[in-house]
Parts: C-alpha cells; sequence; structure tokens
C-alpha cells in the first residue's frame, strides 16, 4: 500500500512538475469549476445567517465567481511551474509544488468566501477565518515544505559555497518548521492589522478595520508565512485603490470593505513572490532594518489618518458649499435574488 501511494506520489509530481501547461490547465479546471461550486454554496448561506432571511446570489454574480475561480485555478500551476513564481533557491523548492499548489487552492477559495460576504454585510465570519487558519497550521505541519520562504533566511551573511544563511534546523525538522512557519506568518499577519486597528482607532477616532480583518490577515500568514504576509499588508492599499475604483464604476459603491483588499494583496503575492522576493530579500534578514520600517509604516500610517482626522474636525459648512450635491443614500448590499 505504502509503494503504491509513493508511486502515485511520484507520477503526479512528473506530471505536474514536466507536463504541459495546457494539460495543467485542463486537469486544473474542474477543480476550479468544483471550488467556485463551493464558493457560491458557502458564501450564500453565511450571507443568508448574517442577513436572517433566505438569500440568493444573483446569476451574473455566480458566473463571475466560477470564471474567476476557474481562471485562477488554471493560472496558478501555469504561473508556479511554468513561469517559476515561487521557485527560489532558498525556498519555494519546485520538488513539493503539486502539494503546494492545492495548499494554496484552499487559500483562494477561502478568500473568495470571505470577499463575497464581506461585500455584502461588512463582516467576515469567524467560520471563514478560522477555519482557514487551522488548515494553514495543520497542512503546514503535516504536509510540511509548504513555505513560500523559510521563516528565516539572512542573505545579509551570504556565502559562496553555501548560499544565504539558514538555520540549521530548518534543514533538517521539516515538520515542525512547517508550525513554527506557520504560526509566526498567523501571528504576525493578526499583530500587523491589530496594530493598524489600534492607530486607526487613536487617529480617526473609530476602527477603520474591523476584527474580521484581524483573522483574516492571520488565517493568510498562515498560510503564507511572515515575510509575504508584510507584503501582502503594504500592498493591500493599493489593491484598495484598484478595487474601489471598479466598485465605484460598476455599482456606484462608495463604502468598500478592506477584505477584498486584502484577499486582493494575498493572490498578487501568491503570483509575484519570487519577483517580490529578490528586490526585497536583504531586509527580511536584517532585523534593525526591520524595525526601522516597522516604525516607518507605523509612523507613515499615524501621519495620514491623523490628516484625515483633522479633515474631519473641520465644520461641514466649510468643506462643502451648500449648493453642493448631498450624499447619497447608504449603500445596497450585494445584489441578489431574496
Amino acid at each position: 500500500m505504502g509503494e503504491s501511494l509513493s508511486r502515485l506520489n511520484q507520477r503526479w509530481f512528473e506530471f505536474v512538475t514536466r507536463g504541459e501547461s495546457g494539460a495543467h490547465a485542463a486537469l486544473f479546471a474542474p477543480l476550479g469549476l468544483l471550488l467556485g461550486w463551493l464558493v457560491i454554496r458557502w458564501s450564500t448561506r453565511l450571507v443568508s445567517r448574517e442577513r436572517g432571511t433566505p438569500w440568493r446570489m444573483g446569476r451574473a454574480h455566480q458566473g463571475l465567481i466560477l470564471l474567476s475561480c476557474l481562471a485562477l485555478t488554471a493560472l496558478l500551476p501555469i504561473a508556479v511551474i511554468a513561469g517559476r513564481c515561487q521557485s527560489l533557491v532558498e525556498g519555494g523548492s519546485i520538488d513539493w509544488a503539486q502539494w503546494r499548489i492545492l495548499y494554496h487552492l484552499g487559500l483562494v477559495t477561502l478568500l473568495f468566501v470571505a470577499t463575497v460576504v464581506d461585500l455584502d454585510q461588512y463582516v467576515i465570519p469567524d467560520e471563514i477565518t478560522l477555519t482557514g487558519t487551522v488548515l494553514g497550521v495543520v497542512g503546514a505541519f503535516a504536509i510540511s515544505n509548504m513555505q513560500l520562504i523559510p521563516v528565516w533566511v539572512d542573505w545579509n551573511h551570504w556565502a559562496p559555497d553555501i548560499g544565504p544563511e539558514i538555520p540549521q534546523w530548518i534543514r533538517t525538522s521539516h515538520h515542525w518548521h512547517g508550525l513554527v512557519w506557520s504560526l509566526t506568518g498567523m501571528v504576525v499577519g493578526a499583530g500587523l492589522t491589530w496594530l493598524a486597528r489600534i492607530v486607526s482607532d487613536w487617529a480617526l477616532g473609530l476602527e477603520a478595520l474591523g476584527l474580521g480583518d484581524v483573522t483574516l490577515m492571520g488565517m493568510i500568514g498562515s498560510f503564507l508565512g511572515w515575510q509575504p504576509v508584510v507584503c501582502v499588508f503594504l500592498i493591500a492599499p493599493l489593491c484598495g485603490v484598484v478595487v474601489a475604483l471598479l466598485l465605484r464604476f460598476a455599482q456606484g459603491r462608495r463604502a468598500l470593505p478592506y477584505g477584498p483588499c486584502l484577499a486582493c494583496a494575498a493572490v498578487v503575492v501568491l503570483f509575484t513572490w519570487r519577483a517580490i522576493w529578490e528586490r526585497t530579500r536583504e531586509l527580511f534578514g536584517h532585523p534593525p532594518t526591520l524595525a526601522g520600517l516597522a516604525i516607518l509604516i507605523i509612523g507613515g500610517m499615524s501621519a495620514l489618518l491623523g490628516i484625515v482626522r483633522l479633515y474631519r474636525a473641520i465644520p461641514v459648512a466649510q468643506r462643502r458649499r451648500s449648493s453642493d450635491p448631498q450624499p447619497p443614500p447608504a449603500e445596497s448590499p450585494l445584489p441578489g435574488n431574496p
């Protein structure tokens, strides 16, 4: 039995790593449709629960979700294998690509569900994030080698014969490293978002980020690790601008939850990790630089939110002429059929 499973795993590995890109897309396409169906069913149940009444997603949105899941499920294996977007000397080895792709597609599915619910109800249920975090941590420990990059890599101490400095226990204790790597990513992801929440509460007098955003980033960190989740945190505001413009022109929405921005940034990191890491790897191995970067991020966020707070303190009559149009009524939730 063990030999049969080993041969099956080897054949699966050879196909994923050496097959044609078109064959990869064809193989993973049915999985994308299955994941899209799961997203629709799960998000419909959660939205109905939050609304307190039965709710059915519109056909157009169902089609959009199915097409998006189909596209991402087909493109991710091509990007990982043919594009080598996650292949690095010190991590992201191709040797475990067949399982890492499935691991990350699980994350993408969870992000889709969180996005649908957050867009409609401005809340991310713990059922999504806590379930996802458990899957991320358990998968990292049980399978091991799911990391995009080890928990610690120091390119500032590089040697021609061995490459960057990586602690020996990481090279020998794969399962324990997987556990530490995933838990560290969870703590850093949730901690950064919690800190941003505290700063926004101080600067604006309100919570610009909800607890759902904190647990969502903890879940993302458990799947990606602490270095990638820091990049997700930094990229998310840029994704927010794009998402806000799309929703503004497509639906006329002005209010935007932050969960979809974090989800979008996580997908961007999955597809561009190699390019991101090769340009930033020296920063992540130098604690003083990391501390300075954290202070800069926190200081910049505090200054920005402080300016917003001062702007809000100006009387409305001075900011808007009486002839200006009045703001529109509150946003309606995601269209659907009752």
